[in-house]
């Protein structure tokens, strides 16, 4: 109680940051109420130089890249060259990430050599690098990655641990073992430390692949480099002897990991409640639960989204929706892939009213299905006579941008036949409104 009050006190006494001037700039806020990237761009080329800052022209970096529109990004880089605008690096990392996300990884690279073009004094840094390399890995442009990686000193920078995790991921996902073990050789030749998530990428891709002596073979290295495992290093330890029905010995290693000095944790409990959910083993994750309650450890989003979506697997959608609602009153708040398990269970089981239901729910908490449960809602109302709800759940669906396919419209086409002339003519102006 002393140890509170004292941290409460000195939270108190420290002296409050000056407050951020938020005024407002009217160059970015109509950029941003305007709706088209491309126009945007158009109003900044044709705005006063005097106005161009840093924040104006981030703000739509991002957008471009988010709507590929590459000849327009360019002109935009081009514009900050040319006024010699400065920059954040941060705004070139995030735009490197984003290009990378949106399978543009030559275009990733080309920004990140490009850097020293800029205004930007500290650029390229070890975090643009680390951006650069992570956009190649991840669309599988290995290859150029460890060739990037080999320039580091053309940049004056010196790669840590991040960029070869980075890039160790790549290999193990995409060329083996191998290939990720020679990458390990050269890390700890230019004396880069190994860190813990450096093993678990090796555990983790040798126990994927039913290989977890090799997996405990590698968390005994880690210990005698003096690098202890975490609650994450036992799972995927724990999930590779369950992938080989070794589920026993994975319950006996989540408690052995105490013994190490590593605290359990609830990913270590889901492994265990995955692996008892794929057998149909209710049972041994009910005792599973009343384990973690007896040990202090409350189920969180994901913990209850397991039982959910293996419940719904089994057809059990009424102790699904049991599991749903009793997270709500223990004040777990239900995600976007939770309500889309519930969705879907009652779909499959053919309980359309009950996931138009759960729908509202889901929109009322500003979630939204994939189209394809909107789809087989849609279907299963229309199939039921539920003509109401079935066009409730197109107009969501138009709202969202999602089209229906030509099943789906067929499907409502033939069930207002013959039926409701208000609904008939609801449906025929969300096809008018949907068609292009």
């Amino acid at each position: 109680m002393l140890r509170r009050a004292s941290k409460f006190k000195d939270k108190r006494s420290r002296p409050r940051k000056p407050a951020r001037d938020r005024t407002p700039i009217p160059l970015l806020e109509e950029l941003k109420s305007t709706a088209d990237p491309a126009a945007a761009l158009r109003r900044l080329q044709d705005a006063d130089p005097d106005v161009l800052s840093y924040p104006v022209c981030s703000s739509l970096l991002y957008r471009l890249a988010k709507a590929r529109l590459l000849p327009e990004l360019n002109s935009l880089l081009a514009l900050l060259r040319a006024h010699r605008i400065p920059c954040k690096e941060a705004a070139f990392n995030s735009l490197i990430r984003r290009l990378g996300r949106a399978g543009l990884p030559d275009r990733a690279l080309a920004l990140f050599l490009d850097l020293p073009s800029f205004d930007c004094p500290s650029a390229p840094s070890l975090q643009s690098l680390n951006s650069a390399l992570a956009a190649l890995v991840d669309n599988r442009r290995l290859d150029q990655a460890r060739a990037l990686l080999g320039r580091c000193a053309d940049f004056g920078i010196r790669p840590n641990a991040v960029s070869y995790n980075i890039l160790l991921h790549g290999c193990c996902e995409n060329e083996g073992s191998g290939s990720a073990r020679l990458l390990f050789d050269e890390m700890l030749a230019r004396r880069v430390r190994p860190t813990v998530v450096s093993y678990n990428v090796h555990i983790g891709y040798s126990c994927r692949n039913g290989d977890s002596v090799t997996g405990m073979r590698l968390k005994e290295e880690m210990v005698k480099k003096g690098i202890q495992p975490n609650a994450i290093t036992y799972a995927l330890l724990m999930e590779g002897l369950c992938s080989e029905g070794k589920y026993d010995a994975a319950r006996k290693l989540m408690f052995d990991m105490e013994y190490q000095g590593c605290k359990t944790t609830l990913v270590n409990y889901g492994v265990l409640m995955s692996d008892r959910g794929r057998r149909g083993d209710f049972d041994r994750i009910r005792e599973l639960l009343a384990e973690m309650n007896r040990r202090k450890l409350k189920p969180d989003v994901v913990i209850y989204g397991i039982l959910i979506n293996y419940l719904c697997v089994a057809g059990r959608t009424a102790e699904a929706y049991k599991v749903l609602v009793e997270m709500q009153i223990k004040g777990c708040e239900p995600n976007a892939a939770t309500y889309r398990m519930m969705v879907d269970g009652f779909c499959r089981a053919g309980e359309f009213e009950k996931a138009v239901g759960v729908l509202n729910a889901m929109l009322a908490s500003k979630h939204s299905p994939r189209a394809e449960s909107f789809r087989c809602l849609i279907l299963g109302l229309c199939e039921s006579g539920k003509l109401e709800e079935a066009c409730f759940v197109l107009e969501e669906m138009i709202k969202r941008k999602m089209g229906l396919d030509v099943e789906g419209w067929k499907a409502l086409a033939e069930a207002t036949i013959g039926g409701n002339c208000v609904l008939e003519d609801q449906l025929l102006s969300q096809l008018i409104f949907q068609s292009p």
